[in-house]
C-alpha cells in the first residue's frame, strides 16, 4: 500500500487462508497497514497477481469505514464510477494495471490510524509429474525491473552505487498465520510440505492443514497428492448470493483431467528464455544460470535447444 506521494505504509500483519478444490485454489489474504505519520494520506492499494490467478473480492476497512468492492465488467464498472462521481458521491475504482498488478484507490487514512484489507483470489494450481498439485505462497515480492523514464510502484529503488536495493514495498513482517482446507478428502492420498512443518487432519470430508511454525520466513510449498491423479473430476461452484444477472450470479462447472500417456523416449526441441534485465542483478542471475545448467544437463541425446536472453538487448545463442 502506497500514498499519493508513492511512499510505502508499514505492513503490520499478514494472514492467509487457502481452499483447494481439485486443481483450483481460493486464497484470502488479510493485510493490516498503519499510517504512523502525523498527517492524513491518500492511499492506493496495489497487489501483484500472477497470470494464473484473478482477484474476485476486496473489502477494505479504513479507519472504521468499510468499503466493499463489487466485481463488474470493465465497461459497466467504469459507467457506475462515472455516474457516482458526477452525482457528488464518494467512489473507488479498482482495476488491473500493466497486466499483473491490481490497483484500487481507497481515499484518505487519518494519522495514527490503521487500514485492514481482505483480498480474495482464485487461481489454477500447477500439476507435478506424479499428478499431484503444488500450492506455493511467496513471503516477499521480487523487485520488478523498470526502464529509465518509467514509474512502477513495484520497482526496486536505486542505490547510490548504481545497483538495486531491496524494494521497500516488499518489506514488512513475514506471514503471521496460514491455514488451508482441501476439499474432497476421500480423493486425497497425502498432503505434505517440503519447506515447512505442517499438521494435517481429516474432518467431514476435508483435509485441514495448519502451519506448525510461528511465522513464514521463506516461501511455503504444499504438495497435494491424489489417490487417482488421472481420474477426471467435476467441481460445481454455486453462484454469488447477490441479486441481478451478473456473470458471477449463476453456478459454474469445471471438469479437469490429467491424461496418462505411455512413456515414449523421443527427442524434443527446447527454448530457454533467460531474463538478464536489471531486476536479475546479484543472486537472481546466479540462480538462473545454475538452473539453466541443470536443465541443459537433463536433456537427452538428440534434443535440439536454443537460449534466448533478454534485457536491454535481445541475444540468441543460435540465430533462427
Amino acid at each position: 500500500m502506497v500514498t499519493d506521494k508513492n511512499v510505502c505504509l508499514p505492513l503490520k500483519s499478514v494472514v492467509f487462508r487457502a481452499e483447494v478444490k481439485g486443481h483450483v485454489t481460493g486464497l484470502q489474504a488479510t493485510l493490516c497497514y498503519s499510517n504512523d505519520s502525523d498527517d492524513p494520506v491518500e492511499i492506493v492499494f496495489r497487489f501483484p497477481v500472477e497470470q494464473s490467478h484473478a482477484v474476485v473480492g476486496l473489502v477494505a476497512v479504513v479507519d472504521g469505514r468499510r468499503v466493499e468492492a463489487q466485481l463488474r465488467e470493465k465497461e459497466e464498472a467504469r459507467a457506475i464510477y462515472d455516474d457516482a462521481i458526477a452525482s457528488g458521491q464518494t467512489a473507488a475504482l479498482g482495476e488491473e494495471k500493466s497486466g499483473d498488478v491490481f490497483s484500487v484507490s481507497l481515499g484518505n487514512l487519518p494519522p495514527k490510524k490503521e487500514a485492514e484489507l481482505h483480498l480474495r483470489l482464485v487461481g489454477e494450481l500447477p500439476i507435478d509429474a506424479d499428478g499431484g498439485v503444488r500450492f506455493s505462497l511467496p513471503v516477499s515480492l521480487k523487485p520488478r525491473y523498470t526502464p529509465a523514464g518509467f514509474s512502477d510502484p513495484l520497482a526496486p529503488t536505486q542505490s547510490h552505487a548504481g545497483g538495486h536495493e531491496d524494494d521497500k514495498r516488499a518489506s514488512g513482517p513475514g506471514v503471521n498465520a496460514f491455514s488451508m482446507t482441501v476439499r474432497n478428502a476421500e480423493a486425497v492420498e497425502a498432503v505434505t510440505s517440503p519447506t515447512h512443518s505442517i499438521a494435517c487432519s481429516r474432518e467431514g470430508g476435508e483435509v485441514r492443514v495448519t502451519l506448525l511454525e510461528e511465522n513464514l520466513e521463506k516461501d511455503l510449498v504444499v504438495l497435494i497428492r491424489r489417490r487417482e491423479p488421472h481420474a477426471p473430476a467435476a467441481i460445481v461452484e454455486g453462484g454469488a448470493a447477490t441479486s441481478g444477472r451478473g456473470y458471477m450470479s449463476g453456478p459454474a462447472v469445471m471438469v479437469s483431467f490429467y491424461p496418462e500417456f505411455p512413456d515414449v523416449e523421443a527427442a524434443g526441441e527446447f527454448l530457454f528464455l533467460l531474463d538478464r534485465s536489471g531486476s536479475m542483478a546479484g543472486t537472481y542471475i546466479t540462480s538462473a544460470k545454475e538452473a539453466l545448467v541443470l536443465f541443459l544437463k537433463s536433456l537427452t541425446e538428440g534434443c535440439y535447444f536454443n537460449i534466448i536472453g533478454f534485457g536491454t538487448q535481445l541475444s540468441v545463442s543460435v540465430p533462427f
